[in-house]
């Protein structure tokens, strides 16, 4: 039996694999991590995820241990100015403006680690999944999703950066 070379394109595939955005890291203690939502009453889904999906959330273990902040904007406008955050949130203005890519729209949706913009999403995720996410933080297990550090400026466009 004799032993063939990896050709590169597969090589190449299994670092993408073994290095993807969704592998398994160190826990991250929750007292750490902070929970956007961005939205308000003009917003249809917004208004639904905020009466089912937060208290479901609320009452999660992990959840409770986070840092949640809820910031009111309309559909219409970007992340808003430094004068309209709650006070937790004011640091983040500058990294959350570039995460969003300058985008309006909403319910737009954060996970912040030690200050830096971790995953960044446009359209609100159900308690299980965000708690999914929360929890394989706290427990250093694989993330559940690509995340997304930078979204392209414009409506529709995709995500500009990923990250690990």
């Amino acid at each position: 039996m004799h032993c063939k070379k990896i050709p590169a394109l597969f090589a190449a595939f299994l670092l993408a694999v073994t290095v993807s955005p969704t592998h398994a890291q160190e826990p991250v203690p929750p007292e750490r991590i902070h929970f956007i939502h961005m939205g308000g009453d003009d917003c249809p889904p917004c208004k639904a995820w905020r009466l089912s999906e937060l208290p479901k959330l609320k009452e999660s273990p992990v959840f409770s241990k986070i840092t949640f902040s809820y910031v009111r904007k309309t559909i219409q406008s970007p992340v808003p100015a430094t004068f309209f955050l709650p006070e937790e949130v004011k640091p983040l203005k500058d990294k959350l403006d570039y995460a969003s890519g300058g985008r309006s729209g909403s319910p737009q949706q954060v996970i912040v680690v030690d200050g830096e913009v971790f995953d960044y999403w446009f359209r609100a995720k159900d308690a299980n999944q965000i708690e999914q996410a929360l929890a394989s933080l706290v427990e250093g297990s694989r993330y559940p999703q690509r995340r997304c550090v930078k979204w392209a400026e414009g409506k529709g466009m995709p995500c500009e950066k990923r990250s690990l």
